[in-house]
Protein backbone atom coordinates (compact mmCIF):
# COMPACT_ATOMS: atom_id res chain seq x y z
CA UNK A 1 0.00 0.00 0.00
CA UNK A 2 1.57 3.61 -1.07
CA UNK A 3 1.77 4.83 2.93
CA UNK A 4 -0.83 7.73 3.30
CA UNK A 5 0.96 8.08 6.75
CA UNK A 6 4.41 9.35 4.85
CA UNK A 7 2.32 11.08 2.76
CA UNK A 8 0.58 13.21 4.77
CA UNK A 9 3.99 13.42 6.70
CA UNK A 10 5.78 14.89 3.85
CA UNK A 11 2.71 17.14 2.96
CA UNK A 12 2.98 18.69 6.05
CA UNK A 13 6.70 19.27 6.24
CA UNK A 14 5.95 21.11 2.74
CA UNK A 15 3.52 23.34 4.55
CA UNK A 16 6.55 23.91 7.22
CA UNK A 17 8.80 25.32 4.70
CA UNK A 18 6.78 27.68 2.99
CA UNK A 19 7.21 30.99 3.75
CA UNK A 20 5.33 33.31 5.98
CA UNK A 21 3.56 34.98 2.43
CA UNK A 22 1.78 32.07 1.83
CA UNK A 23 4.40 30.31 -0.60
CA UNK A 24 4.36 26.66 -1.17
CA UNK A 25 7.87 24.89 -1.03
CA UNK A 26 8.36 22.60 -4.32
CA UNK A 27 7.96 18.45 -2.70
CA UNK A 28 4.43 19.13 -1.79
CA UNK A 29 3.91 15.30 -0.62
CA UNK A 30 5.92 12.34 -1.38
CA UNK A 31 5.65 8.38 -0.66
CA UNK A 32 7.54 4.84 -1.52
CA UNK A 33 6.73 1.23 -1.53
CA UNK A 34 9.39 -0.42 -3.00
CA UNK A 35 10.04 0.29 -6.76
CA UNK A 36 6.83 2.55 -6.39
CA UNK A 37 6.90 6.17 -5.74
CA UNK A 38 4.27 9.10 -5.90
CA UNK A 39 5.91 12.89 -5.96
CA UNK A 40 3.55 15.78 -5.66
CA UNK A 41 4.98 18.51 -7.12
CA UNK A 42 4.25 22.35 -6.69
CA UNK A 43 3.68 24.75 -10.08
CA UNK A 44 2.97 27.19 -8.09
CA UNK A 45 -0.10 29.50 -7.32
CA UNK A 46 -2.09 32.04 -8.26
CA UNK A 47 -5.48 34.26 -6.72
CA UNK A 48 -8.68 34.01 -8.26
CA UNK A 49 -11.68 35.93 -7.07
CA UNK A 50 -14.53 34.42 -4.98
CA UNK A 51 -17.29 34.50 -7.24
CA UNK A 52 -15.37 32.36 -9.82
CA UNK A 53 -16.31 29.20 -7.10
CA UNK A 54 -19.89 29.31 -7.96
CA UNK A 55 -21.86 30.91 -10.37
CA UNK A 56 -25.37 32.80 -9.01
CA UNK A 57 -24.51 32.06 -5.41
CA UNK A 58 -24.33 35.07 -3.45
CA UNK A 59 -20.67 36.22 -2.19
CA UNK A 60 -21.11 36.26 1.11
CA UNK A 61 -22.67 32.60 1.16
CA UNK A 62 -19.48 31.96 -0.86
CA UNK A 63 -17.34 33.05 1.57
CA UNK A 64 -19.25 31.71 4.57
CA UNK A 65 -19.05 28.37 3.33
CA UNK A 66 -15.29 28.31 2.46
CA UNK A 67 -14.49 30.37 5.78
CA UNK A 68 -12.27 33.15 3.02
CA UNK A 69 -13.27 36.34 2.59
CA UNK A 70 -11.74 38.30 -0.24
CA UNK A 71 -9.43 36.02 -3.36
CA UNK A 72 -8.89 31.91 -2.84
CA UNK A 73 -5.59 30.96 -3.52
CA UNK A 74 -5.45 28.11 -5.75
CA UNK A 75 -2.79 25.90 -5.88
CA UNK A 76 -1.05 23.58 -8.88
CA UNK A 77 0.05 19.81 -7.74
CA UNK A 78 1.32 18.28 -10.48
CA UNK A 79 1.78 14.47 -9.74
CA UNK A 80 4.88 12.10 -10.58
CA UNK A 81 4.53 8.29 -10.59
CA UNK A 82 7.22 5.95 -11.13
CA UNK A 83 7.34 2.35 -11.11
CA UNK A 84 9.99 0.43 -12.68
CA UNK A 85 11.26 2.34 -15.65
CA UNK A 86 8.06 4.14 -16.17
CA UNK A 87 8.21 7.97 -14.58
CA UNK A 88 5.12 9.39 -15.39
CA UNK A 89 3.66 12.87 -14.89
CA UNK A 90 -0.12 13.55 -14.34
CA UNK A 91 -0.34 17.18 -16.56
CA UNK A 92 2.49 19.32 -17.20
CA UNK A 93 2.01 22.72 -15.53
CA UNK A 94 1.43 26.10 -16.51
CA UNK A 95 4.91 27.23 -17.89
CA UNK A 96 6.09 30.71 -17.73
CA UNK A 97 3.51 32.13 -20.04
CA UNK A 98 0.26 31.90 -17.67
CA UNK A 99 0.14 34.10 -14.53
CA UNK A 100 2.02 35.11 -12.06
CA UNK A 101 3.22 32.71 -9.26
CA UNK A 102 3.05 29.87 -11.34
CA UNK A 103 5.58 27.89 -14.06
CA UNK A 104 7.66 26.53 -10.83
CA UNK A 105 7.46 22.68 -12.24
CA UNK A 106 10.80 22.63 -13.44
CA UNK A 107 12.18 23.98 -10.34
CA UNK A 108 10.06 21.46 -8.41
CA UNK A 109 11.83 18.71 -10.56
CA UNK A 110 15.05 19.34 -9.79
CA UNK A 111 14.10 19.77 -5.61
CA UNK A 112 12.87 16.27 -6.31
CA UNK A 113 15.47 14.87 -8.23
CA UNK A 114 13.50 14.49 -10.57
CA UNK A 115 15.55 14.69 -14.54
CA UNK A 116 13.36 16.04 -17.25
CA UNK A 117 14.88 13.69 -19.72
CA UNK A 118 14.05 10.29 -17.67
CA UNK A 119 10.16 11.49 -17.69
CA UNK A 120 8.72 8.50 -19.87
CA UNK A 121 5.50 9.22 -20.04
CA UNK A 122 2.89 12.39 -19.88
CA UNK A 123 -0.36 11.78 -19.17
CA UNK A 124 -2.61 14.97 -19.39
CA UNK A 125 -6.09 15.33 -17.61
CA UNK A 126 -7.60 18.05 -19.75
CA UNK A 127 -6.05 21.20 -22.08
CA UNK A 128 -6.28 24.09 -19.85
CA UNK A 129 -3.43 26.46 -19.79
CA UNK A 130 -2.24 25.48 -15.97
CA UNK A 131 -2.41 21.52 -17.12
CA UNK A 132 -0.99 21.70 -20.53
CA UNK A 133 0.96 24.97 -21.38
CA UNK A 134 4.38 23.73 -19.39
CA UNK A 135 4.61 20.92 -21.63
CA UNK A 136 7.38 22.92 -23.38
CA UNK A 137 10.14 25.13 -21.98
CA UNK A 138 11.36 28.77 -22.54
CA UNK A 139 12.64 27.64 -25.88
CA UNK A 140 9.25 26.20 -27.35
CA UNK A 141 10.76 22.29 -27.15
CA UNK A 142 8.95 19.70 -25.02
CA UNK A 143 10.30 20.20 -21.33
CA UNK A 144 10.54 16.43 -21.16
CA UNK A 145 12.22 15.44 -23.94
CA UNK A 146 11.84 11.99 -24.40
CA UNK A 147 8.57 10.90 -23.24
CA UNK A 148 5.09 10.11 -25.24
CA UNK A 149 2.62 12.55 -24.23
CA UNK A 150 -1.15 11.34 -23.36
CA UNK A 151 -4.45 13.24 -24.59
CA UNK A 152 -7.93 12.11 -24.52
CA UNK A 153 -9.10 12.20 -28.58
CA UNK A 154 -12.23 14.30 -27.54
CA UNK A 155 -10.05 17.15 -25.53
CA UNK A 156 -8.03 17.33 -28.59
CA UNK A 157 -10.44 17.48 -30.82
CA UNK A 158 -12.42 20.57 -29.07
CA UNK A 159 -9.36 22.94 -28.77
CA UNK A 160 -7.70 21.87 -32.17
CA UNK A 161 -11.17 22.19 -34.11
CA UNK A 162 -11.07 25.48 -36.20
CA UNK A 163 -14.60 26.54 -34.65
CA UNK A 164 -13.77 26.23 -31.41
CA UNK A 165 -13.83 30.03 -30.82
CA UNK A 166 -17.17 30.36 -31.64
CA UNK A 167 -17.78 27.74 -28.41
CA UNK A 168 -15.87 30.17 -26.34
CA UNK A 169 -16.31 33.32 -24.34
CA UNK A 170 -13.45 35.89 -25.94
CA UNK A 171 -11.43 35.60 -22.97
CA UNK A 172 -10.97 32.36 -23.35
CA UNK A 173 -9.36 32.46 -26.90
CA UNK A 174 -6.38 32.14 -25.81
CA UNK A 175 -6.97 29.43 -24.09
CA UNK A 176 -7.79 27.41 -28.00
CA UNK A 177 -4.43 29.27 -29.27
CA UNK A 178 -2.47 27.65 -26.84
CA UNK A 179 -4.04 24.81 -26.75
CA UNK A 180 -3.25 24.20 -30.63
CA UNK A 181 0.13 25.64 -30.98
CA UNK A 182 1.21 22.95 -28.20
CA UNK A 183 -0.44 19.64 -29.57
CA UNK A 184 1.12 20.94 -32.82
CA UNK A 185 4.72 21.20 -31.36
CA UNK A 186 4.32 17.88 -29.95
CA UNK A 187 3.23 16.31 -33.22
CA UNK A 188 3.66 12.64 -33.89
CA UNK A 189 4.46 12.27 -30.27
CA UNK A 190 1.13 12.96 -28.77
CA UNK A 191 -1.33 9.78 -28.17
CA UNK A 192 -5.01 10.07 -28.52
CA UNK A 193 -6.85 7.98 -26.60
CA UNK A 194 -10.61 7.07 -25.20
CA UNK A 195 -11.75 6.83 -21.82
CA UNK A 196 -12.03 4.01 -20.03
CA UNK A 197 -9.05 1.66 -20.72
CA UNK A 198 -5.42 1.96 -19.47
CA UNK A 199 -3.07 4.30 -20.87
CA UNK A 200 0.01 3.02 -19.60
CA UNK A 201 0.30 -0.30 -17.90
CA UNK A 202 -1.32 0.52 -14.26
CA UNK A 203 -2.55 3.68 -15.41
CA UNK A 204 -6.09 4.12 -16.17
CA UNK A 205 -8.30 6.83 -17.38
CA UNK A 206 -11.78 7.10 -16.57
CA UNK A 207 -14.29 9.96 -17.96
CA UNK A 208 -14.75 13.34 -15.71
CA UNK A 209 -16.07 15.47 -18.43
CA UNK A 210 -17.55 18.74 -17.84
CA UNK A 211 -15.07 20.75 -16.97
CA UNK A 212 -13.76 20.75 -20.09
CA UNK A 213 -15.32 18.35 -22.90
CA UNK A 214 -12.71 15.78 -22.31
CA UNK A 215 -11.72 15.89 -19.38
CA UNK A 216 -10.99 12.46 -17.79
CA UNK A 217 -9.10 11.88 -14.10
CA UNK A 218 -6.90 8.40 -13.47
CA UNK A 219 -6.52 5.63 -11.09
CA UNK A 220 -3.66 4.26 -9.77
CA UNK A 221 -4.06 0.53 -8.41
CA UNK A 222 -2.36 0.04 -5.37
CA UNK A 223 -2.84 -3.12 -3.22
CA UNK A 224 -4.51 -1.17 -0.26
CA UNK A 225 -6.95 0.40 -2.42
CA UNK A 226 -7.31 3.05 -5.33
CA UNK A 227 -5.48 5.99 -5.82
CA UNK A 228 -7.24 8.69 -8.13
CA UNK A 229 -5.04 11.49 -10.00
CA UNK A 230 -8.54 13.91 -10.54
CA UNK A 231 -7.26 16.90 -12.26
CA UNK A 232 -9.82 19.52 -12.46
CA UNK A 233 -12.54 17.26 -11.67
CA UNK A 234 -12.93 18.75 -7.75
CA UNK A 235 -11.53 22.11 -7.64
CA UNK A 236 -11.53 23.65 -4.13
CA UNK A 237 -11.06 21.50 -0.63
CA UNK A 238 -14.41 23.00 0.72
CA UNK A 239 -16.34 24.10 -1.78
CA UNK A 240 -16.27 21.16 -4.26
CA UNK A 241 -17.25 18.43 -1.54
CA UNK A 242 -19.35 20.36 0.67
CA UNK A 243 -21.57 22.20 -2.46
CA UNK A 244 -20.94 19.84 -5.52
CA UNK A 245 -23.94 21.59 -6.82
CA UNK A 246 -22.22 24.91 -7.34
CA UNK A 247 -21.11 25.47 -10.63
CA UNK A 248 -17.49 27.22 -11.03
CA UNK A 249 -17.02 29.83 -13.80
CA UNK A 250 -14.13 27.56 -15.04
CA UNK A 251 -16.49 24.46 -15.92
CA UNK A 252 -17.47 24.11 -19.89
CA UNK A 253 -20.21 22.45 -19.21
CA UNK A 254 -22.20 23.32 -15.34
CA UNK A 255 -24.10 20.92 -15.43
CA UNK A 256 -22.48 18.37 -16.30
CA UNK A 257 -19.82 18.85 -14.10
CA UNK A 258 -22.26 18.89 -11.50
CA UNK A 259 -22.99 15.18 -11.98
CA UNK A 260 -19.32 14.49 -12.64
CA UNK A 261 -18.65 15.82 -9.57
CA UNK A 262 -21.23 13.96 -7.23
CA UNK A 263 -20.46 10.35 -9.03
CA UNK A 264 -16.47 10.88 -8.59
CA UNK A 265 -17.49 11.89 -4.94
CA UNK A 266 -19.72 8.87 -4.73
CA UNK A 267 -17.12 6.82 -6.36
CA UNK A 268 -14.29 7.52 -4.19
CA UNK A 269 -16.10 7.49 -0.57
CA UNK A 270 -17.56 3.83 -1.29
CA UNK A 271 -13.93 2.23 -2.35
CA UNK A 272 -12.21 4.47 0.39
CA UNK A 273 -9.54 5.93 -2.61
CA UNK A 274 -6.87 8.44 -2.42
CA UNK A 275 -7.38 11.13 -4.39
CA UNK A 276 -4.93 13.81 -5.31
CA UNK A 277 -6.26 17.24 -6.73
CA UNK A 278 -4.18 19.21 -8.81
CA UNK A 279 -6.29 22.64 -6.84
CA UNK A 280 -6.70 21.22 -3.61
CA UNK A 281 -4.82 22.55 -0.80
CA UNK A 282 -3.44 19.55 1.07
CA UNK A 283 -2.82 17.65 -2.28
CA UNK A 284 -3.74 13.99 -1.48
CA UNK A 285 -6.56 12.81 0.98
CA UNK A 286 -10.13 10.85 0.97
CA UNK A 287 -13.60 11.83 1.02
CA UNK A 288 -16.05 10.97 3.52
CA UNK A 289 -19.47 11.19 3.70
CA UNK A 290 -21.13 14.67 5.14
CA UNK A 291 -24.75 14.05 5.68
CA UNK A 292 -26.14 14.91 2.14
CA UNK A 293 -22.64 16.27 0.86
CA UNK A 294 -18.97 15.36 1.54
CA UNK A 295 -15.75 16.35 3.05
CA UNK A 296 -11.94 16.25 1.97
CA UNK A 297 -10.12 14.32 4.92
CA UNK A 298 -6.10 15.26 4.85
CA UNK A 299 -5.67 13.96 8.46
CA UNK A 300 -5.08 10.18 9.99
Amino acid sequence: MLNRRDMLLGGAAAALAGSASGAFSQVVATAKQGERAISILSDGSFELPQSMLARDVPLDAVSQATKVSGPTVSVLNVTCFRQGDQVIVFDSGSGSNFLPGTGKLAASLEAAGIAPDSVTHVLFTHLHPDHFWGALDDFDTPLFPNARWHADKREVAFWTNAKVYEKLPEDRHAFAAGAQRIVKALGDSLELHDAGSEWVPGVAAFDTAGHTPGHVSFELKDAGGPVFVLGDALTHRIASFAHPEWRPASDHDADLAVATRRRVLDRAANEKAQVIGYHLDGAIGRVERDGNAYRFVTGS
